[in-house]
């Protein structure tokens, strides 16, 4: 079975994906308990601060449940604009076709070392630290069979 995508990653792909991987891993954690500590704090010592430290307390309240995601969504953004626009990739019995900007590239599935399924994505992995999003607006009601099949051919 041969299957095509057009790739349409969007900054709020590569936000959501980063957000979770920061509040599954121990920097998640210490985010989460920084903000009740600095929650805490503020209630604690409110009435008796000067303006200045309101504001630092604040801001620290700030931190990670607002600064930190929109920092987050900005460096995605960034990131974002060094991608290939146009980027349409082929599945087939030979391996990954990938175009974009009139140049072509083709990938046996020897070389493609994991599918990783997301809930909103799929990530085709040509080796350990890159890969192709296709997200399930691109995929559509073929994510699942489309996972099946790219796990066959890269345990196959």
């Amino acid at each position: 079975m041969d299957y095509k995508f057009k790739c349409d990653v969007k900054a709020s792909d590569l936000w959501k994906m980063a957000m979770k991987r920061t509040y599954k891993s121990i920097v998640g954690v210490v985010n989460v308990v920084f903000t009740v500590a600095m929650i805490a704090l503020v209630i604690r010592f409110w009435g008796e601060t000067s303006s200045f430290m309101r504001s630092v307390m604040v801001i620290g309240c700030l931190l990670f449940p607002v600064i930190q995601p929109l920092a987050t969504y900005g460096k995605s953004a960034k990131q974002l604009e060094d991608m290939p626009k146009d980027m349409e990739l082929s599945f087939d019995d030979r391996g990954v076709h990938v175009e974009t900007g009139g140049k072509s590239e083709d990938i046996r599935w020897k070389k493609i070392s994991n599918a990783i399924k997301r809930s909103n994505m799929i990530i085709v992995m040509s080796d350990d630290r890159h890969g192709y999003m296709l997200t399930n607006r691109v995929l559509g009601d073929q994510k699942e069979s489309f996972y099946q099949y790219l796990c066959s051919k890269i345990k196959g």
